[in-house]
């Protein structure tokens, strides 16, 4: 792990301390280095005002612009906090200088062996422009060409089509391009997936997927229920 700066971990400690101990545990099983590790939140969506959420949410932003999902007009203060709470991530990025980072959402599951996997796919992305590699499998899909087998090396696919956040569960973005969305990330229209496929097309960012896939999400695998209506 020694080409990533910093690995966030984005979990509120007291709304979500069940998950907050599982996390804890299970990264350090893992063997994460301890030393590059934040797990926190910024805020929790019920403790979110109506004049927060209106200071950062905007459902009438981008005239002319397709709404990218059918959430975009309501939101939750679950799914505002979420993107606060990566912006907040984001930020610190940015004020660090750091190169390249990870951000894990709450209900992340990693394999077992992810620390040699990953480091397949960091050798693999060597001499490929990125600027963000999704480490997951979102909603069951995976690249085209890619081994059947989840035992196959690890290695950076393109992405199948333009709407490459397929989750925002288990992420690795590059610094740069991080400097770029932390000034157009505020305000937002769609929750945290679809307004970062968004700015990725506005930045002209190059997506990536890993496979096989380095985690998953908890949701999707019902090990977790969600929180994002909180």
């Amino acid at each position: 792990m020694e080409q990533i700066d910093k690995i966030y971990v984005l979990v509120h400690q007291v709304y979500e301390k069940q998950r907050y101990d599982r996390l804890v545990a299970h990264f350090a099983a893992v063997g994460m280095p301890a030393e590059k590790l934040f797990f926190g939140s910024a805020c929790w969506g019920s403790e979110l005002k109506a004049s927060e959420v209106f200071a950062v949410w905007d459902p009438f932003i981008r005239a002319g612009v397709p709404n990218l999902s059918w959430k975009s007009r309501f939101l939750s203060k679950g799914e505002v906090s979420l993107v606060l709470n990566f912006y907040a991530a984001v930020r610190d990025v940015v004020e660090h200088g750091y190169k390249n980072v990870l951000i894990f959402e709450s209900d992340v599951y990693l394999r077992d062996d992810f620390i040699p996997r990953f480091a397949d796919l960091m050798a693999d992305l060597k001499d490929k422009p990125w600027d963000y590699v999704s480490l997951g499998e979102g909603v069951n899909t995976r690249p085209q060409g890619c081994p059947q087998s989840y035992w196959s090396p690890t290695k950076a696919y393109a992405a199948p089509h333009q709407f490459v956040f397929r989750c925002t569960d288990s992420m690795l973005f590059s610094g740069e391009f991080l400097g770029k969305i932390v000034k157009t990330l505020i305000p937002f229209r769609e929750c945290l997936d679809w307004e970062l496929n968004y700015q990725l097309a506005a930045h002209r960012g190059v997506a990536l997927w890993a496979d096989p896939p380095l985690a998953e999400q908890g949701t999707v695998r019902y090990r977790d229920m969600s929180l994002l209506p909180a």
